[in-house]
């Protein structure tokens, strides 16, 4: 199963947990740079471009959805565009509506930038709405939810003490 996770939502945490579950950053397939993540999140301005980029991160994508139960991937328009355009199936996993402030302060707690989070802000209500508005299967998360809460509520992961994914 492949989700399009929105930012914060938790797919590195829950990834962390379960052994077949993967989030799928795309900082090193996007650029040639070696750092944290977290660190050029919002600076990406400083950095050289993969030339196989994003031809790379769809092949790893592919790849990954064959050995993991859940690949969280980047929720970029164009990294949608050549999933559908692709027939890749996936899930759009984004928060309910009113949680903004929320968002940004997971963005924040979690050690972003200035420059991520002052970009997150502005594109926030945007980026949420063509997530949205997407035609494929939706994961909404409610106020305060996590997507690992979403997916044991929903029997599709064991606890946090567990590392299998139930169907």
């Amino acid at each position: 199963m492949i989700i399009v996770g929105f930012p914060c939502i938790g797919k590195t945490t829950v990834a962390k947990k379960y052994n077949n579950i993967i989030d799928l950053e795309s900082t090193q397939y996007h650029y040639l740079t070696s750092g944290t993540v977290e660190e050029f999140k919002g600076k990406e301005y400083l950095l050289k471009i993969n030339p196989e980029w994003p031809d790379n991160y769809i092949r790893e994508i592919i790849a990954s959805n064959k050995k993991y139960d859940i690949v969280f991937v980047l929720s970029r328009d164009y990294i949608i565009e050549i999933m559908l355009s692709k027939k890749i199936d996936f899930i759009v996993a984004l928060p309910s509506k009113g949680q903004k402030e929320i968002y940004i302060n997971r963005a924040k707690k979690r050690g972003n930038n200035k420059d991520f989070i002052e970009g997150f802000k502005k594109r926030y209500s945007i980026w949420r709405q063509k997530l949205l508005d997407l035609k494929a299967n939706k994961i909404i998360l409610n106020k305060e939810e996590f997507i690992e809460d979403y997916l044991i509520k929903n029997n599709i992961v064991g606890d946090k003490d567990e590392s299998k994914v139930y169907w």
